[in-house]
């Protein structure tokens, strides 16, 4: 009897610590879980039904297409405490689209690159979360061959251009140009172990931080296959850019050290194209040397943040400043690429390395873009490029530490906590997915005002 009453304890006990996860892990999102996901200004370019978990793609979508398509989903009670997921299985193999915890209504689910021209049925699988009988509206994108094309990366900070774009300049490595705007001293990864709290030590080690990270912005690209002659790093000191935009003909000073002079990052340059930079570390300059680089290398395609959905301020304005370049310049050719690294809610993506990446929550917000572009990255291509974020130092999963025990045991048990009670934010395992993906703006839309304004507005 003693046995059977202390059997129920428990497992009213662990009843109830259920139910505190499942509750804590649902509010860890910053929104509500149960909304549809809004994106009015996507094309309805075909319906079809999904019974049984099957639909059959209509023979006018092309293999080589994007194709979005909005899916309801239902999550069980043990979605709630174990992140839900659907499941995707077709002739090419399978893939996993992660839900929020208790996630419930309209959903965008990427299919781009699961079919082919041979066999259009996709079976669909709920994992935690169930997918009713329903129509499904599809949008569709010819998807533009890049092949040829000339490719601007722009990356805010180095490891920006890895996270968001490392298989697309992969694959288009002899036509890329990576050019990093800021040295990246700042931030909130640190060597303690190497150097002590004083303003002496800490000047240094901001100093040799920013080193690093311009080295890793000079250097990761090259394995990738793109040029020496190909990477630029601009200089410009971290956490400064919105502050340079409000002052636009004045220097600004780094946050982290005492000094203005970009040439202390910049000299690190071996491509004959940072001859022709100049000016100082203010918005004029960053601006004026955007444009030589734009006028000089021709792009077809600039891969930056976009300001309406990436939270991150040196992301927001390094793609403004682009913008202000390609307006001065009165450049018309090709399409802006953007994406978000730092979402809104910082929410997105969710789910577990080498899943796919899918349109991210939205619920009215202005984000302004014309086209999605999404690239396939298989299992080698995802392995080369988490390798390459690997040689990042700023967020390599083993570096902050240095094997010290206590931060050991600290990141261990901080780690248990993380993974129990909320969503995992690591850029590696967000970013390290079967696709990478992109919303496409004709460079066009630059020199028509109201386009213009919907493209800068920030998030």
């Amino acid at each position: 009897m003693l046995l059977l009453v202390l059997f129920c304890m428990i497992l009213c006990l662990l009843v109830i610590a259920a139910f505190i996860v499942a509750s804590i892990r649902r509010k860890r999102f910053a929104y509500d879980v149960s909304r549809d996901y809004e994106y009015g200004q996507l094309p309805k370019s075909a319906t079809v039904s999904l019974r049984e978990g099957e639909l059959i793609l209509p023979d006018t979508i092309g293999a080589n297409d994007t194709v979005i398509a909005r899916i309801n989903v239902k999550s069980g009670w043990l979605g709630r405490l174990v992140m839900p997921w659907i499941g995707v299985k077709t002739n090419r193999g399978e893939w996993r689209a992660y839900v929020e915890h208790g996630g419930n209504g309209a959903r965008y689910l990427n299919l781009t690159d699961t079919f082919d021209d041979g066999s259009r049925k996709i079976t669909l699988s709920g994992n935690r979360v169930s997918l009713p009988d329903q129509e499904v509206e599809l949008s569709v994108y010819p998807r533009e061959c890049l092949s040829g094309k000339k490719i601007l990366v722009l990356a805010p900070h180095a490891d920006d251009a890895e996270l968001a774009a490392y298989g697309l300049y992969e694959k288009h490595a002899a036509d890329t140009l990576v050019v990093t705007i800021t040295a990246g001293e700042g931030g909130s990864f640190h060597y303690n172990n190497l150097y002590a709290r004083n303003p002496e030590q800490m000047q240094a080690q901001y100093l040799q931080k920013g080193r690093m990270r311009v080295w890793n912005s000079l250097t990761v690209p090259l394995l990738a296959g793109v040029s020496s002659e190909n990477i630029l790093q601009l200089g410009y000191f971290d956490s400064t850019l919105q502050v340079m935009k409000q002052n636009p003909d004045a220097d600004v000073k780094s946050t982290k050290l005492d000094t203005a002079d970009v040439n202390l990052f910049r000299r690190a340059n071996t491509s004959p194209l940072s001859k022709g930079l100049n000016g100082g570390s203010n918005w004029r300059g960053l601006v004026n040397n955007l444009a030589y680089i734009i006028e000089t290398f021709q792009p077809d395609i600039i891969v930056s943040p976009s300001p309406n959905i990436d939270a991150h301020k040196d992301h927001q304005y390094t793609t403004i400043a682009a913008v202000e370049a390609l307006k001065q310049l009165d450049y018309r050719k090709g399409s802006l690429f953007l994406h978000t690294l730092h979402f809104l809610s910082d929410d997105f993506p969710i789910g577990k390395s080498g899943s796919m990446l899918s349109l991210p929550p939205m619920f009215g917000q202005p984000f302004h873009f014309h086209s999605v572009y999404s690239l396939p990255l298989n299992k080698e291509e995802q392995n080369r490029k988490l390798l390459a974020l690997d040689a990042m130092n700023d967020i390599r999963p083993n570096a902050n530490g240095y094997a010290d025990w206590k931060t050991m045991i600290f990141r261990g048990l901080n780690g248990l906590r993380h993974h129990v009670f909320d969503i995992d934010r690591d850029l590696v395992n967000r970013f390290v997915r079967s696709n990478e993906l992109f919303y496409v703006v004709p460079v066009s839309d630059v020199h028509q005002e109201d386009s213009y304004q919907k493209i800068v507005q920030c998030g």
